[in-house]
């Protein structure tokens, strides 16, 4: 009989996804009565999720070369940090879903032959070949019949996006967005679509236009 479990590597993540699971997991684990003797400790763990989470904040607004390597630093520590963690949990949880789902990490689904799409990831925003242009890209999936995004470089007066039209597109990497000023930030989300249904939004990501 299958037995439920969580994901253990997230390498393939994108900084902004990645970021987000990890806070989440952060405040699921912390405290929580059903993992009582959490490896690495949680106080340890605060402290790498923390780092992590502030230094791709300062790298993905036009940070420079040191300041990325020393998000990429920060990430692999919390991904080794992930890892023993989530390890951890499918071991004391010992296959019940309600258990693991408290964690904050990511349950494996049950094997299908084809379901909705799920959470797109591996989100990247890039400088164009031109001034106002950027490129994106994202992790593809299987069996998906074409990729929906949106971007924007409007907020309203609560500081939330205000999205521009649903385009579309076959392919995760290549594709360019125009027509932006140089210095607006802009903002960009994916989900996939198939013949069961449409996927969920990614995490929003944003880059400073050149």
């Amino acid at each position: 009989m299958r037995r439920d479990r969580v994901y253990i590597a997230y390498q393939k993540w994108d900084d902004y996804s990645l970021s987000s699971l990890a806070g989440k997991t952060l405040t699921a684990m912390k405290n929580n009565p059903l993992f009582p003797d959490p490896r690495p400790e949680m106080a340890d763990y605060e402290i790498l999720v923390n780092d992590y989470r502030t230094k791709h904040e300062v790298a993905a607004i036009r940070g420079s070369q040191l300041e990325k390597k020393a998000r990429d630093n920060a990430r692999d520590k919390v991904l080794d940090a992930m890892r023993q963690l989530a390890f951890y949990v499918n071991i004391t949880a010992d296959g019940d879903g309600e258990i693991l789902a408290s964690s904050g990490f990511m349950l494996v689904p049950p094997p299908k032959s084809v379901g909705y799409p799920t959470v797109i990831v591996g989100m990247r925003l890039e400088d164009g070949r031109t001034s106002g242009e950027v490129k994106f890209s994202f992790t593809p999936q299987k069996n998906i019949s074409e990729y929906e995004y949106c971007y924007t470089t409007v907020l309203d007066s609560e500081n939330q996006q205000v999205w521009g039209d649903i385009l579309s597109t076959g392919s995760s990497r290549g594709n360019y967005i125009g027509g932006l000023s140089p210095g607006d930030k802009v903002y960009f989300r994916v989900r996939g679509r198939n013949n069961k249904g449409i996927g969920d939004w990614s995490e929003n990501i944003y880059l400073i236009v050149r």
